[in-house]
């Protein structure tokens, strides 16, 4: 073997060994960052009414606190990188979808629009009643499904729930079919594995 060929080889061992260790340590910081989130929202994560969203199905697969902690923890991460309101931007997060019924099989009456309309409302409603609320906080949850709610956010915390809530919702959703597909490809595989044995 010649000296630049041994070289390469020990130049490329030495950026995977870069590679993995970096994985690892990205790995470690989001354990860390994961920590970090669950304690600064505990006691709102904690209580009943934001355990009662277990109960009912929101996208997908996903229930309605998942799809609620997915959003407040983006929300946590950008917001806190940006310096902005970060308190504001993750309690709204985990509020913004407190409307406590399954969206699927409700009716609404002859006064109510479809639920995309209707949820920010009854959210904030119901997170009103439960929790102490900022101006701020308010404008988050009652302005997230904008622009179906037509009327624009006023802060950027509100613009970035926004983002964060259809970035979570189209994720959600795909991530049902993605896995289907995957999921009728192993069957197709085992069928085939079973045909060529026997």
């Amino acid at each position: 073997m010649s000296y630049k060929n041994y070289r390469k080889k020990r130049q490329y061992q030495r950026i995977w060994e870069r590679f993995g260790y970096a994985i690892k340590d990205a790995h470690k910081r989001q354990d860390i960052k994961g920590k970090e989130y669950m304690e600064y929202v505990s006691g709102i994560f904690n209580s009943s009414p934001v355990q009662q969203m277990r109960k009912y199905n929101h996208h997908s697969r996903t229930n309605c606190l998942q799809h609620s902690v997915h959003v407040s923890y983006f929300n946590y991460i950008i917001s806190k990188r940006l310096n902005w309101d970060t308190w504001a931007a993750t309690k709204g997060g985990l509020l913004h979808d407190l409307f406590l019924y399954d969206w699927h099989e409700y009716e609404p009456t002859d006064n109510e629009r479809l639920h995309g309309f209707e949820h920010p409302g009854k959210a904030l409603k119901n997170a009103r009643r439960h929790f102490p609320l900022t101006e701020k906080q308010g404008d988050i949850i009652s302005k997230h499904m904008f622009p179906l709610t037509i009327t624009p956010p006023k802060y950027k915390e509100s613009y970035l729930l926004v983002l964060t809530d259809k970035f979570c919702s189209t994720g959600e959703v795909l991530d049902r079919f993605l896995k289907r597909k995957q999921r009728i490809k192993n069957i197709e595989a085992m069928k085939e594995k079973r045909g060529v044995r026997a």
